[in-house]
């Protein structure tokens, strides 16, 4: 699709529409053609500090990505288009898409990434290297705007809940050992619920059977030997052995209690282990509830 810019002589116009509408001029022109359609996508909880990387899971645009689009008219009889479009770096959705009429009233949602599903959405089992970013799923609600509504940002936000793990070595342990123990989240559902598009966020899902490699975070959390983290469809691992830890031919669990482990969409959950020869001490839980979503280096 061509990427479009609005001309000066355009701006001027779109103002005097406006003042044509404030002194009921009904004969205002429009440009033949339309008017250009100029969107912009943020994601939830931006934040450039601290954020040294380019990623949706971090929430930064690296620009190129690609999201699907249905914007809809309240013009009676018209259907949903379906738009698919890339993602500047600057949040800035490239589109060839036109304004009509200066009555004309939009209706628009997205999701991300253009893959992913509309009534439900996964996450890989295996989320070393790419498959912890592809594991991603976002979903901007509902916009409604016309022509001259100040703002036409779609806001996406994050389907999956994210949680992170930190690892410290206690009694017993040493640091060498934990850094090869195999690590894993268990008992989990891969696969998530339905997306509600009025709010962004998807049902919570019954927790299964799944078993989720996770992405290894280099250099690990200060004062910690190991950080991973996954991405998790909403579900409630209440009472279920969740963190499995093999080291030393031994395994241990972590297995949550009422308000460790009740994941939502969009919410980030931490806990830090300490890992002994007798098993896992020490637990701190951060997040109860859900916290918010941020880049973790």
């Amino acid at each position: 699709m061509k990427k479009t810019n609005i001309p000066i002589y355009i701006m001027y116009l779109w103002a005097a529409l406006v003042l044509a509408a404030c002194t009921g001029d009904d004969d205002a022109a429009w440009p033949e053609g339309g008017v250009p359609l100029e969107l912009y996508a943020a994601v939830e909880g931006y934040s450039s500090a601290n954020a040294q990387t380019r990623a949706t899971t971090e929430n930064r645009w690296e620009g190129r990505e690609k999201v699907v689009l249905w914007i809809g008219s309240s013009i009676p009889g018209v259907n949903d288009m379906e738009a698919h479009l890339s993602v500047d770096s600057d949040g800035k959705l490239i589109t060839d898409i036109d304004w009509t009429s200066p009555d004309e009233k939009k209706r628009i949602q997205g999701l991300y990434p253009l893959s992913r599903n509309i009534a439900s959405f996964f996450v890989q089992a295996d989320q070393r290297d790419k498959g912890y970013q592809n594991s991603d799923c976002m979903v901007a609600p509902y916009l409604r705007i016309t022509v001259t509504s100040p703002d036409k940002t779609l806001v996406f936000r994050h389907v999956t809940a994210k949680v992170v793990v930190h690892l410290k070595a206690g009694n017993g342990v040493n640091d060498d050992e934990l850094r090869t123990a195999t690590v894993t989240f268990e008992n989990l559902a891969c696969k998530g619920g339905s997306i509600d598009f009025n709010n962004g966020t998807a049902e919570q899902a019954s927790p299964g059977t799944d078993r989720i490699t996770p992405n290894e975070v280099t250099p690990a959390a200060d004062g910690y030997v190991r950080t991973v983290r996954a991405l998790l469809p909403p579900q409630n691992m209440l009472g279920r052995k969740f963190v499995k830890i093999v080291i030393g031919g031994k395994t241990f669990y972590y297995t949550p209690a009422a308000g460790e482990a009740d994941f939502f969409s969009g919410k980030m959950y931490e806990y830090r282990l300490t890992v002994t020869s007798e098993g896992i001490e020490n637990i701190d839980v951060e997040g109860e509830g859900g916290g918010t979503w941020h880049p973790v280096e």
